[in-house]
């Protein structure tokens, strides 16, 4: 009976140790992956910032837009001397 108590003390030992090292390994594994999309994120941060500038300076390099002033519609009175 002794033996049979040890021997259930000790697989239930071990079943808590390899639960607690699979939650573990998952635990790491989620952290990883949190890790490369904040990675991922500041770099297109900083992408999105240096198209902004990019955009910004050519946007100041540009001329102006100019407004042409068409001359008013010709109508039949004014072709009529």
């Amino acid at each position: 009976m002794l033996v049979f108590r040890f021997l259930a003390g000790l697989s239930l030992l071990i079943a808590v140790s390899l639960v607690g090292i699979r939650l573990e390994t998952r635990e790491l594994a989620l952290k990883r992956a949190i890790s490369l999309q904040h990675f991922r994120i500041d770099q297109l941060l900083e992408e999105r910032t240096r198209l902004r500038i990019r955009l910004h300076e050519r946007l100041m390099r540009a001329p102006p837009p100019t407004t042409v002033s068409s001359p008013p519609p010709r109508t039949t009175r004014d072709a009529i001397p």
